[in-house]
């Protein structure tokens, strides 16, 4: 367990944190020969397996021109310098969809994995389960869905990204506000999360976790 959102979570609220505001140190590739057809990424020369880039990942195209010039979900990694990617879907589930075709674009692959892992461990620690608590009995292989911690996860993952952007209040009050909307609606969603442990799998729920067990506290 290293997460319970992804950056494609992410981007189903805040695309442009993937245009320009992906922090220093963590973008995993860019380069400016990316091919498009359809939903086939190509980058030669690239190699998206040692990036360890995987889906659940976003990329940022752009061909200048603003004729592709977007963030779109990784589906798969096809080989070292190909993927397939997709417009924003409904569901994880759905085929790809076309982002249509383009040659020598710009792109950016950046990830916000690390507050995501931030993320959970404070969520973890709070459900007083592994790996937060490893005194714990319980841990996240326990619990029956870790559906609704998802949402949960990336509003804490949006607050942690806007408090980092914020840096002066005369210039920065956009992700001042961002940031205390983001903390307002991951306390709303603690306080509605639901949470069961069935630890032998058996059906008999040993725990059921909800509202104000997640208290989230401001950093």
């Amino acid at each position: 367990m290293n997460a319970f959102s992804s950056d494609v979570d992410l981007l189903r609220y805040e695309p442009t944190v993937f245009k320009g505001a992906t922090f220093t140190g963590q973008t995993l590739c860019r380069g400016h020969n990316g091919q498009v057809s359809g939903t086939v990424f190509l980058a030669s020369g690239e190699n998206f397996l040692s990036r360890q880039i995987r889906p659940g990942h976003v990329i940022y195209l752009s061909d200048g021109a603003g004729n592709i010039d977007g963030v779109y979900e990784i589906v798969s990694v096809d080989a070292s310098a190909q993927l397939t990617i997709s417009a924003l879907r409904p569901d994880s589930s759905a085929q790809p969809i076309s982002v249509g075709t383009a040659a020598n674009l710009l792109y950016r692959i950046g990830t916000f994995d690390a507050q995501a892992a931030d993320a959970a461990e404070i969520l973890t620690q709070m459900l007083a389960i592994r790996p937060g608590r490893p005194d714990s009995p319980y841990s996240v292989a326990d619990l029956v869905d870790v559906g609704p911690l998802r949402p949960l996860s990336t509003l804490m993952v949006l607050q942690r990204i806007y408090s980092g952007l914020y840096q002066n209040k005369e210039t920065d009050g956009v992700y001042l506000a961002k940031r205390d909307q983001y903390e307002c609606l991951a306390r709303q969603a603690a306080c509605r999360c639901v949470i069961q442990i069935d630890a032998g799998a058996d059906g008999i729920y040993e725990k059921t976790l909800a509202g104000d067990v997640i208290r989230l506290i401001r950093e």
